[in-house]
């Protein structure tokens, strides 16, 4: 039987909620980015990273490459968490956006929907969704006037749900 862990970075909850049902279901550890290191890593034999998008880039992935280059012979899976709704094509180009120029590639790559928390969300990153979305109202006032605008007042929403997860913990099982 393998040992598995599952690692996580999160910025307002939702990777973080993802971890612990998959470590749950699981019955194995999960531990925040900051907390691990090499040593830690080198007595596993499988290890689960999730990470937010942002801006279509998986946070923390620049940290969990380095340990894929100096541990390859581990087996990786890697799942991201954004409030996109999602279809092949999409999980395929965050794929692609976060793992062509690099050599060392997981085993899996899961991208499991989320929500955003405003309220947990840094001023910056508050900022820079309202700016995107004052644009999309200019661009659609500009293209249409029957078309729906964007929200201009921004809620939070949590479409997070434990069956997304079902394909990942299969796979762990099968290699475990």
């Amino acid at each position: 039987m393998r040992k598995v862990l599952v690692i996580y970075k999160s910025k307002t909850g939702f990777t973080e909620r993802y971890a612990q049902w998959i470590a749950e279901d699981l019955g194995v550890e999960a531990m925040p980015l900051n907390k691990v290191s090499l040593e830690i890593l080198s007595g596993y034999d499988l290890l689960v990273f999730g990470g937010p998008l942002f801006a279509s880039r998986i946070m923390g992935l620049d940290k969990l490459r380095t340990w894929m280059e100096k541990l390859p012979k581990k087996i990786w899976v890697v799942f991201a968490t954004g409030a996109t709704p999602s279809d092949k094509d999409f999980v395929k180009s965050i794929e692609r956006i976060n793992f062509s120029q690099s050599p060392q590639k997981p085993a899996r790559f899961y991208y499991f929907l989320s929500g955003m928390d405003f309220k947990k969300m840094g001023w910056f990153n508050r900022t820079l969704i309202r700016f995107f979305a004052r644009m999309s109202q200019k661009k659609v006032k500009q293209e249409s006037e029957n078309t729906p605008l964007p929200p201009s007042e921004f809620k939070s929403f949590d479409l997070s749900n434990r069956v997304y997860i079902e394909p990942l913990l299969q796979y762990v099982k099968l290699k475990s």
